[in-house]
């Protein structure tokens, strides 16, 4: 009677867990239902410009999974796959601390906890929760793998590529736990070391089972989460501070909240687009290098300034949600309606500068171009930041698609000026 009854009261419980995941899948779909719409839009304009220059399907997939695919190469050894692997890792934890507070769940989860739900079912919900915020991470795994069955690849390649989408989703639960110990940490290096160690190898295929099903049965039946530990906070000097720097740190101050915004509620966003950014960055530098600074080399710089300035511009679009969620608090002080944008612009701005410098003087250093050509498309590119102001801070619904828009006519422009 007594397994009975257990068995009963897991049924009862199974059944209440449906409505929590219901809940808490909608709550994610409405808390993001924006940038939801302009991720799948970003997708479906990179595939509708491949299908316009007369690529196939499959090619479009390859391109679209190059960092997936990219992990394959057989020249590569073992220490760069295991960065790969690891990078790979990093980038997935990096994805969901980008979206912490939508996929915990927000004040709902509040109500929830005084439920009778253990914490391993809890885990369970926020490992399903996880599938749908990796929707275009999952779309790269899975574009990944169609193209190596598609070019009958060997099976240990698909199990590789599978073995890396269940250590990611660990990576990820352990970000959203915040129990990424330096056990954790060692574990997930260990693994990467030998997936790396055993690819082409008689035993990549045992390996990579093997690997894939411990990381299964952690993912699924792994420890309950630890209580969080509170986060440090970054302390902000106060605006009307008495003595000799007052009128300073009045002056400044608009300046340094938006710097503190920026640091304290979007650092993983800021993280992530400064390191997608960098990587296209280092693709042209590389190009150009390759292309010994002949015709080819100042135009490849010249698009690559105009895609790391569309990338960081989604950092306006942040820092002005975050200015409003904070609205209540401000509008007690006397500032002037809208009073961030402006400082907002220049502290993203700041961020873009480094990046664009660094390949307008790479151009000039390998001759590609005058100094003068290179200061320009820096000021170009500036004036391209503030004008997608407009789209990420108005029309956020299609900013994805209108700054595209704007994007690639201002480098249209840049390019026959500077030319």
């Amino acid at each position: 009677m007594k397994l009975t009854a257990r068995r009963c009261h897991d049924l009862e419980r199974t059944i209440f867990a449906l409505p929590l995941l219901t809940h808490r899948l909608r709550w994610y779909a409405t808390t993001t239902a924006r940038l939801l719409l302009r991720r799948w839009q970003a997708a479906v304009l990179f595939f509708g410009l491949s299908a316009a220059l007369g690529s196939s399907l499959l090619s479009n997939i390859a391109t679209l999974a190059y960092p997936l695919l990219s992990l394959l190469a057989p020249h590569h050894d073992v220490v760069q796959r295991s960065l790969h692997l690891a990078a790979l890792l990093a980038f997935a934890g990096l994805w969901a601390g980008m979206q912490r507070a939508q996929i915990e769940g927000g004040p709902f989860m509040a109500f929830l906890k005084s439920l009778p739900f253990t914490a391993r079912q809890l885990r369970h919900v926020d490992v399903l929760v996880l599938v749908l915020a990796n929707g275009p991470l999952l779309l790269l795994a899975l574009g990944a793998m169609a193209v190596t069955i598609g070019h009958q690849r060997p099976l240990a390649h698909t199990l590789l590529l599978g073995d890396v989408l269940v250590l990611a989703l660990v990576v990820q639960v352990a970000v959203l736990e915040q129990r990424l110990a330096s056990l954790q940490t060692l574990v997930l290096v260990a693994a990467c070391v030998l997936l790396a160690a055993s690819f082409g190898t008689r035993a990549a295929l045992a390996i990579e089972v093997l690997v894939g099903a411990c990381a299964l049965v952690v993912l699924w039946r792994g420890p309950p989460p630890a209580d969080p530990t509170a986060r440090n906070r970054i302390q902000v000097p106060r605006i009307g501070r008495t003595g000799t720097r007052t009128g300073a740190v009045a002056r400044f101050a608009p300046l340094h909240l938006s710097l503190a915004l920026l640091w304290r509620e979007r650092r993983n966003e800021l993280t992530g687009k400064a390191l997608t950014a960098l990587a296209i960055a280092a693709g042209a530098w590389s190009l150009a290098r390759i292309f010994e600074g002949d015709a080819r080399s100042f135009p490849t710089i010249v698009i690559a300034q105009g895609v790391v300035v569309l990338i960081m511009s989604g950092m306006l679009r942040f820092l002005h949600l975050t200015h409003v969620d904070s609205a209540s608090y401000f509008g007690a002080l006397p500032l002037a309606p809208r009073w961030w944008r402006p400082f907002d612009l220049a502290v993203v701005a700041a961020c873009c500068l480094p990046l664009l410098a660094a390949l307008s003087i790479a151009a000039w250093d390998m001759g590609a171009t005058t100094p003068w050509h290179a200061t320009a498309s820096v000021a170009s590119y500036l004036l391209l930041l503030a004008a997608l102001s407009l789209p990420h801070l108005v029309t956020d619904r299609h900013a994805v698609v209108i700054g595209t828009i704007v994007t690639g006519l201002w480098i249209a422009v840049t390019f026959v000026c500077l030319t």
